[in-house]
């Protein structure tokens, strides 16, 4: 029996240890997160509003975008930002007189200027996945057309307006990464009353009104999608 134990006892030291490190996570250097850079971030950033106009066809069309923004606390899961914006679009002229065909005068340069403060909720809270931080966000904010009202009424004047979007940032260092965002500014439009009266040149009928806002209302909400691009440096 006594040379039995001693048989085991000299497998066991001679039996090489197990390696511990297996056991523990994966390694920092392989790890798809990293660490977003505390602080605040400065954003510019550009590119398409494509709105349609509503339905009838009074609000600001398609058209460049661009703007500044400055992102605050950028590593948190919540981030707050304050920005302004500008984008230079076109809107159809309306003759709420004429004739149904020939109600669409012309299309004029329609110029706006915003601005707004962002809540944006990070989706991988102070962490990049694989260089990527997704958010989803709302932008509040104000916006003012400079072009003059036409002779028909209409008016776009100043609004409110809520713009949710979402978007990922690419950080291609610990101090730069690249934006790409898709957003819906949100405003509501105001007719003019003359709008739901029939037109003199064409008159239509209760049944089938040929007026350009048969339904008189006054106002509806209308949205216009957007596709940016930016750039943001952290300082």
């Amino acid at each position: 029996m006594t040379h039995v134990r001693r048989t085991l006892l000299l497998a066991c030291l001679l039996c090489p240890a197990p390696r511990l490190t297996a056991q523990v996570g994966v390694p920092p250097s392989a790890s798809p997160y990293g660490e977003i850079r505390p602080g605040t971030t400065f954003e510019g950033f550009g590119g398409t509003l494509a709105g349609s106009g509503g339905p009838l066809h009074a609000g600001p069309r398609d058209g460049p975008v661009m703007g500044v923004r400055a992102l605050l606390r950028a590593n948190s899961t919540v981030s707050l930002g304050f920005g302004a914006w500008g984008a230079l679009t076109k809107r159809t002229v309306i003759d709420p007189t004429a004739a149904v065909a020939a109600r669409e005068v012309s299309e004029v340069d329609h110029q706006l200027f915003g601005a707004e403060a962002l809540f944006q909720f990070n989706l991988t809270g102070g962490k990049t996945w694989h260089g990527l931080a997704p958010f989803v966000a709302v932008g509040l904010g104000i916006t003012k057309a400079t072009t003059t009202n036409d002779t028909f009424g209409y008016e776009f004047g100043t609004k409110f307006y809520f713009a949710p979007s979402v978007g990922t940032r690419m950080f291609v260092g610990e101090r730069m990464y690249l934006r790409a965002e898709a957003r819906g500014f949100t405003w509501k439009l105001k007719y003019p009353s003359s709008w739901a009266l029939e037109p003199t040149d064409e008159p239509g009928t209760p049944e089938a009104p040929n007026a350009v806002n048969p339904t008189g209302r006054t106002g509806q909400y209308v949205v216009a999608p957007a596709l940016v691009l930016g750039i943001g440096l952290a300082f």
